[in-house]
C-alpha cells in the first residue's frame, strides 16, 4: 500500500531547518525548497534566533529535514591504516550515539552525537507539530556537491573542507564564524550556511552511496505519506461532495422550476378538461333538445313545408300545418314537449277524389315514413274536413 501511495504521493516541498548549537543559545536557519522533475529549486532562505519566531515563519503542513551542528556534534577523520583510528573505531558504542558518514579519499569522515542530544531536539519539534521526515548532523554532507561546485576547497559552515580527486582530502575547523563564502550551483547562489542544508536535501532526494547515517525507528516517513494521502484524498472527497452537491442544487432548481411549470400546465389542463365536459355536456343536451324537438333533421324544416305545399291540389286548403307539434298545451313553468318527426295537417275539400290524389302523391315522398288520417268527416254544406298525421324517417 504504502509503495503505491509513495509514487502518487511524493514529497516535493520541504524545509529543511538548520540548528546551529551554542554555549547558550541555538541558531535556526531555513531552507525552503521545491522540487519538480530533476531540478531543485530554492523557494526561500531566513534566519531566526528564537525557536518561536521559527514556529510563526515555518510552514508545519510542509514535512522537514532536520540538520543539527555546532555544539554536541564532534567531527573525526578515520584512516583505517592508522591503529589507533581504526581502535578508537572500534571501541566506540555506536548505539548511544547518532552518526553521519562520509567516504572520502581513502579516509572515512564521520560527524556524531549523543543520542540524547538527538533526541531532546526530535521532542522539541515534535511537540510543535513539525512533520519531520529525517535527521542529519555535522558539515561533511556538503562534499557530495563538489562536482557542481568544482573547487578543491569548499567552506561548510564552520568546515574547511580540502578535496583532491573530487574526494574529500581533509577538514580544518574555522575558528573566524564571520568568514562567509558563496557558491554558484546551476542557478542558486548558496552561502557556505546554507551549503550543508542544501546538500541535505540533495542526498535525501538522490541518496548518495558515499552517505552512511543512524536510522532513527521513531521516525516514519510512511506516516507523513499517509497523512498527506488522507488530507489530499479527503480534500477531493470534499470537492467531489461539494460539486455533488452544487449540481444537485442546480438540478433540484431546474426540476422544481419544470414542475412548477408542469404544475400550472396540469391547472390550465384540468380547466380545459373540465371546461370540455361541461360543453360536452352541454351539448349532449342540446342535442337531446335537439332530438326531442324533431330539429336534429338533416333538412331544414321549411324543406318539409315546402314539399307537403307543393303538391296540394287547387281545390284542397291546408288551414292548419304545424312541424314537430307540441304534445300538449303549454304552460307556465313547464317543460314543453314536441312530438319529434311529426308533421301534422288539418284542412278541407269539396273534391275527396283529389284529396286522395294528394295523398298518393305524398307516400311517394322519400322523407315520409308514415301517415295517419286522424279525421275525415263533411259539414251541412258538403265540405270535406281533414286531419293527417305525417311521420318524417329519421335522416
Amino acid at each position: 500500500m504504502i509503495t503505491v501511495l509513495s509514487k502518487i504521493i511524493q514529497i516535493n516541498e520541504l524545509h529543511v531547518i538548520g540548528i546551529i548549537k551554542k554555549d547558550n543559545e541555538e541558531l535556526y536557519h531555513v531552507l525552503t525548497v521545491k522540487k519538480k522533475g530533476n531540478k531543485v529549486t530554492i523557494v526561500s532562505m531566513a534566519s531566526f534566533t528564537e525557536f518561536e519566531d521559527l514556529k510563526k515563519n515555518v510552514d508545519p503542513n510542509l514535512p522537514l529535514l532536520l540538520f543539527i551542528d555546532g555544539k554536541g556534534v564532534l567531527n573525526k577523520a578515520i584512516d583505517f591504516n592508522n591503529e589507533a583510528d581504526v581502535s578508537w573505531y572500534k571501541n566506540i558504542d555506536l548505539n548511544s550515539i547518532y552518526h553521519i558518514s562520509l567516504k572520502g579519499l581513502n579516509i572515512d569522515f564521520i560527524s556524531f552525537s549523543r543520542k540524547n542530544i538527538i533526541i531532546d531536539t526530535l521532542s522539541k519539534f515534535k511537540k510543535n507539530n513539525f512533520q519531520i521526515i529525517d535527521i542529519y548532523l555535522g558539515s561533511f554532507i556538503s562534499a557530495i556537491l563538489i562536482n557542481s561546485i568544482k573547487k578543491e576547497v569548499i567552506l561548510s559552515n564552520d568546515l574547511l573542507l580540502e578535496f583532491k580527486n573530487s574526494k574529500l582530502h581533509k577538514f580544518v575547523k574555522q575558528t573566524d564564524f564571520t568568514k562567509k563564502e558563496n557558491y554558484i550551483i546551476g542557478n542558486e547562489t548558496i552561502s557556505n550556511i546554507y551549503l550543508p542544508l542544501y546538500a541535505t536535501v540533495i542526498d535525501f532526494f538522490i541518496k548518495s552511496k558515499e552517505i552512511s547515517k543512524t536510522k532513527i525507528e521513531t521516525l516514519n516517513t510512511d506516516e507523513i505519506i499517509y497523512k498527506k494521502a488522507f488530507k489530499y484524498f479527503g480534500i477531493s472527497i470534499l470537492v467531489g461532495f461539494l460539486i455533488s452537491l452544487l449540481i444537485s442544487f442546480f438540478l433540484i432548481q431546474y426540476y422544481t422550476s419544470k414542475n412548477t411549470a408542469l404544475n400550472i400546465q396540469n391547472i390550465y389542463t384540468d380547466k380545459n378538461y373540465q371546461q370540455t365536459l361541461d360543453l360536452e355536456k352541454q351539448k349532449e343536451n342540446k342535442e337531446k333538445i335537439l332530438l326531442e324537438s324533431g330539429f336534429s333533421s338533416s333538412k331544414f324544416l321549411s324543406f318539409y313545408s315546402y314539399e307537403i305545399i307543393k303538391i296540394v291540389p287547387r281545390d284542397v286548403s291546408l288551414t292548419v300545418l304545424e312541424i314537430t307539434p307540441l304534445t300538449k298545451e303549454s304552460k307556465a313553468n313547464q317543460k314543453l314537449i314536441f312530438d319529434s318527426n311529426t308533421i301534422n295537417v288539418k284542412g278541407e275539400t269539396f273534391n275527396e277524389s283529389s284529396f286522395n290524389t294528394w295523398m298518393e302523391s305524398l307516400k311517394k315522398m322519400n322523407w315520409l315514413g308514415n301517415f295517419e288520417i286522424i279525421s275525415l268527416k263533411k259539414d251541412k254544406k258538403n265540405k270535406s274536413q281533414f286531419e293527417i298525421k305525417i311521420t318524417i324517417k329519421n335522416v
